[in-house]
């Protein structure tokens, strides 16, 4: 991979994971839990930072638009 190729690949990285953590952060601040797959297993991060396996959703949709992140 040339230098410019490995530039753009981390700068895409950077930018994907920026906006993970955005979503993360704002469904935590909205009080729903986040999903992870840990060797093969779905796990649930709740809001409080607790770590489940069982988690079951609210019933009504949740919009989680309109939360300021910090920068």
């Amino acid at each position: 991979m040339n230098k410019k190729n490995y530039e753009l690949s981390a700068t895409l990285l950077r930018l994907a994971n920026r906006g993970a953590r955005k979503s993360i952060e704002a469904a935590r601040k909205a009080g729903i839990a986040n999903p992870y797959c840990l060797n093969g297993k779905i796990i649930y991060q709740l809001p409080d930072g607790t770590v489940t396996e069982k988690y079951k959703y609210p019933k009504k949709s949740v919009r989680i638009k309109n939360v300021k992140l910090p920068a």
